[in-house]
């Protein structure tokens, strides 16, 4: 009688389910989901979702039959079978741990059976996304709950009919499972337990801990021990504990995020139909799988490049579309204006200045926060470089940030910590042209409301597509266990006031040069970019149109023959595909002739083009280096060019932020020499190698590649040869005026050059060159005497030239010689 009672209760529900039924929208994870799950079809197949819901279920039957998976069945008693698939409630599955049931009775028999096997697959239904929070009773009714009954899984559906995110785990072998317990029972409960975890992580993964309500969490940083230790000791005479106290509360506020579901939400749907369709011909993001899995172990701080006010929302709306939780998110206090400043910490937002020092409410406040977030579990977001890159490199990393989220991470004891490098790129950066003028010397414009109309021109160009690829990641605890001798002995002691251990610091400020490296190793090497290696490397910005297809097409060939990283991606292969792609984008002009047609661009779309070139850029360091030895030269033998990369590798290192140590050097010279021999770009001669003659077509490839890094060896050159003269000098050399004197250089070099790339004397290039050359011992820093020069910069300066050509090295001798000194100062008479 219960059964017949039961049958006819469910058809009743599937018939009022059907109306709303064909509503619903949902998404799946993986994705594609059949290729993902990678089904035998020729065993059966078991659901098990993670509720008893009938709606699940038809809502799992629905996904099954559209995208082409066995759909389900309720078996009762009998075996699912390659045709017919069976489902299973997890809460049946746990009541079999406590009493006989139908299904432990199939399953008994199913072990008893050697000759049966299953694939089981767990799956998740959520309606909503929404993780739960102490909030109005109106999200008590219609937020989805494990525990939500029948009625209220019909207002659930009603609510939230429009989102629904299906996870699907891997299949397991249900043989497998059973063979791991000494009996049926044993393994059965192993069974169940593994789910069980399986549904919690996959639930953590996707909707992320439970919410709190705003103002409990600023209750609980001005709770927190050391932002109250920094209130007594910001209280001056004469002055209350609770003037400092509220000025402590304004800054909480002025911190916190108020993250809204809700917001998200709305977000999603403004940037899906408004922004990114109309901007972006298509958003190719990369490892979304891995992040799914690692989001299931670890609490993540996803650590970008920055090229752009878009690359958070990307991120975060990318995340959300492969069914994971957006993180919070640390943003400029310059974008907490109206109307953005308030939808963005209701998406995640937390607000930080540009500068702590000083400060010590704020600083306390602020690293209480991110405290608050590691310990309760929620990602995290921030962008390491400080601020958005202007010429397309990556910007040494900043670690005021980074310091706090390492410290907060080390003292977790709950999940570890996995810090995700991610690389940003774009067909075309939408903030280039604002670039270039800041570059120049134009004043950075305020993030405003206006600023934002302004900014809605965008909508109505094509930028081509955006690219989000997530390398390789840091397991913050493993990573300390290398670096950081007896960490646990600071970290997990309940000591507040316990000193951090020596040699933090450095620890994290290697941390933060081994992340950008790993952004740097998952690069996108996308048609816009390739095109932009070759046209910039290109004399007078001009190339035949089969001479850029062939150029293109080794580019591309050099990145397969020898991969920079695991990770790194090349979406389009084919090199015609890859100019005709980037041709439109980047504003490249087809000028038609009667012996071939030429591809060129103009001076100002050239300084754009720049950006994309230095994205990957780096990708090429090694063999542009290799080609630049034989700019002079026709033979060489293997030694001479591992010497030589040895020698320059340290500074292309510290630029390019090159994944390779100083040790790998020669292995990774012989591997590249290996790949162009085979792409033709060099032949062998017995022990040594041979460019090609002039006239072959090769010959233009080794030039253009050599070219490549054209400018970032006049640099280095400059640099060594004002090093020279000023130790000649014998005059006190002080390190500001030296970086601004090799900035100088490269500007007027740039003038009388024609160059409109103002990225070429950026002085923080200058910085970093200088930083080597006293990491390597040539040049010591002397404090007031200024800078100690080494007498092997002699030697050096003038082996640096014959990287260069004929024009750029006697132009650069004539600019030195020529060079007028500063006035000195006044003595002491005169005054």
């Amino acid at each position: 009688m219960r059964a017949l009672l039961n049958r006819i209760l469910y058809e009743l529900v599937w018939w009022l389910f059907r109306p709303f039924g064909r509503s619903i929208i949902y998404r799946t994870a993986p994705h594609p989901l059949r290729e993902g799950l990678k089904l035998d079809p020729s065993q059966p197949v078991v659901y098990v979702l993670s509720s008893r819901s009938w709606v699940d279920y038809f809502v799992l039957d629905r996904i099954c039959k559209q995208l082409g998976l066995p759909p389900p069945n309720r078996t009762g008693s009998n075996f699912p079978t390659p045709e017919r698939a069976g489902v299973v409630y997890m809460p049946a599955l746990l009541e079999t741990r406590v009493r006989t049931t139908d299904l432990l009775r199939v399953i008994e028999t199913g072990v008893a059976t050697k000759s049966f096997e299953a694939q089981i697959v767990p799956v998740s239904i959520f309606w909503g996304r929404d993780p739960g929070s102490e909030t109005s009773w109106f999200k008590l009714l219609f937020a989805d709950s494990i525990q939500a009954g029948r009625v209220r899984k019909f207002f659930i559906m009603l609510a939230h009919g429009r989102n629904v995110f299906a996870n699907f785990g891997l299949p397991l072998s249900f043989r497998e499972q059973m063979d791991k317990g000494p009996d049926a029972a044993t393994a059965i409960r192993k069974l169940t337990r593994a789910l069980h975890f399986h549904f919690l992580r996959a639930r953590t993964a996707a909707l992320g801990p439970t919410l709190v309500r705003r103002n409990v969490v600023i209750e609980s940083l001005l709770a927190s021990p050391g932002v109250q230790r920094a209130i007594e000791q910001d209280t001056a005479p004469g002055q209350t504990p609770d003037k400092v106290r509220a000025y402590a509360r304004k800054c909480a506020e002025e911190i916190a995020a108020d993250y809204s579901t809700a917001s998200i939400r709305f977000l999603e749907r403004f940037l899906s139909v408004v922004v990114f369709k109309r901007v972006f011909s298509g958003i190719d993001v990369r490892g979304l799988d891995r992040v799914r899995e690692w989001a299931q172990q670890y609490e993540i701080v996803y650590m970008p490049a920055h090229r752009s006010h878009a690359d958070y929302l990307l991120v975060s709306y990318s995340l959300y579309h492969a069914g994971l939780v957006p993180p919070h998110i640390a943003a400029g206090v310059n974008l907490n204006f109206w109307p953005v400043g308030g939808l963005l910490r209701r998406c995640g937002a937390f607000y930080m200045r540009r500068s702590f020092s000083g400060d010590r409410i704020y600083t306390a406040v602020f690293r209480a926060y991110v405290d608050s977030l590691i310990q309760r579990g929620y990602s995290i977001e921030f962008f390491p470089e400080g601020g958005r890159s202007r010429t397309g490199r990556l910007l040494a990393p900043k670690t005021g940030l980074l310091s706090m989220v390492v410290e907060a991470g080390l003292k977790q004891t709950t999940r570890k910590v996995l810090l995700v490098p991610v690389f940003i790129g774009y067909d075309r950066c939408w903030e280039v042209g604002s670039y270039s003028k800041e570059l120049r010397g134009a004043k950075k414009q305020k993030e405003s409301a206006e600023g934002l109309l302004k900014a809605g021109k965008i909508l109505g160009r094509s930028y081509g597509k955006a690219y989000i690829n997530f390398g390789e990641p840091i397991a913050l605890q493993d990573y300390a266990d290398r670096h950081l001798p007896d960490w646990r002995a600071h970290f997990v002691s309940t000591d507040q006031d316990r000193a951090l251990p020596d040699g933090f610091k450095r620890f994290v400020a290697d941390l933060a040069l081994e992340n950008a490296r790993r952004v740097n190793a998952a690069a996108v090497a996308n048609p816009t970019g390739l095109a932009a290696l070759a046209l910039l490397s290109a004399p007078e910005r001009v190339v035949s149109e089969d001479e850029l297809v062939e150029q293109i097409g080794h580019l591309v060939w050099l990145l397969k023959g020898n991969p920079y990283g695991e990770h790194q991606h090349i979406p389009e292969a084919a090199p015609r595909t890859i100019v005709d792609l980037s041709a439109a984008i980047a504003r490249i002009a087809r000028v038609p002739h009667p012996w071939g047609d030429l591809y060129g661009i103009s001076a100002r779309d050239a300084v754009a083009l720049t950006y994309n070139r230095n994205n990957i850029q780096h990708l090429f360091a090694i063999p542009s280096l290799i080609a630049n030895f034989f700019r002079t030269r026709l033979l060489l033998s293997d030694e001479v060019i591992s010497t030589g990369v040895r020698a320059l590798y340290p500074f292309l290192r510290t630029e390019f932020f090159l994944r390779w140590t100083a040790e790998e050097t020669e292995a990774v010279t012989r591997r590249w020499l290996e790949v162009m021999v085979q792409l033709g770009l060099l032949t062998r001669e017995g022990d040594r190698l041979r460019r090609p003659d002039a006239s072959q077509p090769a010959y233009s490839t080794l030039a253009m590649l050599g070219r490549v890094l054209g400018e970032t060896l006049e640099r280095y050159c400059m640099t060594a040869l004002l090093l020279a003269e000023e130790r000649r000098s014998r005059q006190e050399l002080q390190r500001e005026r030296f970086e601004e004197d090799c900035r100088l250089l490269a500007e007027r070099m740039a003038i009388l050059t024609g160059r409109d790339a103002p990225e070429f004397f950026d002085k923080a290039l200058f910085r970093g060159y200088l930083n080597t050359l006293i990491e390597i011992g040539l040049v010591a820093d002397g404090g007031e005497r200024g800078l100690i020069v080494d007498p092997r910069i002699d030697r050096i300066a003038e082996r640096s030239q014959e990287l260069l050509s004929d024009e750029s090295r006697q132009m650069l001798l004539q600019l030195l010689s020529r060079r007028k000194q500063p006035d000195p100062p006044p003595s002491a008479e005169a005054a």
